[in-house]
């Protein structure tokens, strides 16, 4: 490691002073250490001080030699000091261009993922939104609001796949509230809220779309308000009123994105012009099959319903019933109080034979102040109870005649299929006489051949 103290030695130079050994030995040692130290800068001045050293040392010594010798090798020492710092810098700039250059990789590496990702993101969006497109023509052929609505959930389940169960519901305005129109669930269990949960009735009453990562903890919603965690729900809105409402739900919580709100807001938007075109239509075929006077269906669509029942009957094996309603002494309300009165009683009959109903009976005015019942489904014994319960209900019921209070009975005939009948004229001919045996009995009571 000393530099001029060894060079010295192998050209067996005679140093008579060991002050000039000791001196050649300290000198190389302090340079040595002030570049390892300082840097090359500092070695430098510092072998310029010691070449002076030296040259008042070979002066007082009267050995010029030594001054020669010190400088060579101190001029090389300071040559190798330079030149160590300079490939050390070129090895330091190469390291920093390298890291530069693995940085700047980097940074186009995650620019190129971020693209790739971006582009992929953007082909499902356009795949989704072609999707649409085809799923909106489609839309247009279905045939009524149930097919309508099936197909509608069936497209959401299809496009939102984390979705353990979809549900649309539809206003309804008799009730003030929802009625559930179609469901699919990816557990047998079907979906239990028929009217719609809570979530479904925010969306209803604010008209306004809503995700839900975790039901447990937004603030909006009780903890245990339902059984699903995760929530996307939008409504179906057309010209500034609510048709209802499209739902989809998680039992795992953060299951849906906002692409997946706007996706759902898209097809609420397309499914509620649908629904609203197909309810009018449905609402002017209704009109058209409904009496004016009761709101029941006309005798006509009955006999239309009457020969279809029958025929699905006949294939499947089912059974069902018939009742045919007359409101007892009603000629002498009309005859007392006058045909608005008599009106007002057909109304008030009519409107509690139908608040009886279940869903899939049918109620028609049959004629005059007679109205016939079909409960597809029911066996005799069962449209007994129904015809009681009936009867029972308008005998209760007071209304008032010119500021009169007054009440009605009724008596029903019941006959089912096929028992009584196996074509409409048979089961009607046969439920017209329950209803005459009803009235020779002493009317207000229920007549069923048993």
């Amino acid at each position: 490691m000393v530099l001029g103290y060894a060079p010295l030695l192998k050209l067996d130079l005679f140093l008579p002073e060991q002050i000039l050994s000791s001196y050649l030995f300290v000198s190389n040692l302090i340079l040595i250490l002030a570049w390892a130290l300082s840097g090359p800068v500092v070695a430098g001045v510092l072998t310029a001080l010691v070449s002076l050293v030296a040259l008042y040392l070979s002066l007082s010594l009267k050995a010029p030699e030594i001054f020669f010798q010190t400088f060579v090798y101190a001029a090389i020492f300071v040559w190798m000091i330079f030149y160590l710092h300079e490939t050390q810098k070129k090895t330091n700039h190469k390291r920093i261009a390298g890291g530069k250059i693995a940085e700047d990789l980097n940074l186009l590496g995650e620019e190129l993922r971020k693209k790739d990702e971006l582009k992929k993101a953007l082909g499902h969006k356009i795949e989704r939104l072609l999707e649409l497109q085809k799923f909106s023509e489609e839309l247009k052929d279905a045939k009524g609001v149930p097919a309508a609505a099936a197909d509608i959930v069936r497209e959401v389940r299809r496009v939102l796949d984390r979705a353990d169960e979809c549900a649309l519901y539809l206003v309804d305005e008799s009730r003030e509230g929802l009625a559930l129109a179609a469901a699919e669930s990816r557990q047998k269990e079907a979906v239990r809220e028929k009217t719609g949960g809570v979530f479904d009735r925010w969306v209803m009453k604010r008209c306004h779309s809503i995700a839900v990562d975790d039901a447990r903890s937004d603030f909006r919603f009780p903890a245990e308000a339902d059984r699903l965690r995760s929530v996307c729900a939008s409504p179906l809105v057309t010209e500034n009123k609510v048709l209802g409402v499209i739902r989809a739900g998680a039992y795992a919580p953060h299951a849906f994105t906002s692409d997946d709100l706007r996706f759902l807001d898209i097809l609420s938007g397309l499914g509620a012009v649908t629904l609203r075109n197909l309810l009018l239509l449905e609402k002017m075929e209704e009109l058209a099959i409904r009496d004016g006077l009761t709101g029941l269906f006309l005798n006509r669509y009955f006999q239309e319903r009457l020969a279809g029942e029958i025929q699905r009957a006949h294939h499947s094996g089912s059974v069902f019933s018939l009742l045919l309603l007359d409101i007892d002494f009603f000629k002498n309300y009309n005859d007392e109080y006058g045909h608005s009165a008599g009106d007002l009683v057909l109304k008030s009959v009519a409107g509690l034979v139908a608040k009886c109903l279940e869903h899939g009976d049918l109620a028609a005015r049959y004629g005059g102040e007679e109205f016939v019942v079909l409960l597809p489904g029911r066996s005799k014994s069962q449209a007994l109870e129904a015809a009681e319960t009936i009867r029972r209900e308008v005998e209760q019921n007071r209304f008032f005649l010119r500021r009169v209070e007054g009440r009605v009975t009724v008596s029903v005939g019941a006959a089912a299929f096929p028992g009584d009948g196996r074509t409409p004229e048979e089961l009607m001919e046969t439920v017209d006489k329950r209803l005459y045996e009803a009235k020779h009995a002493g009317r207000n009571r229920v007549c069923g051949g048993i």
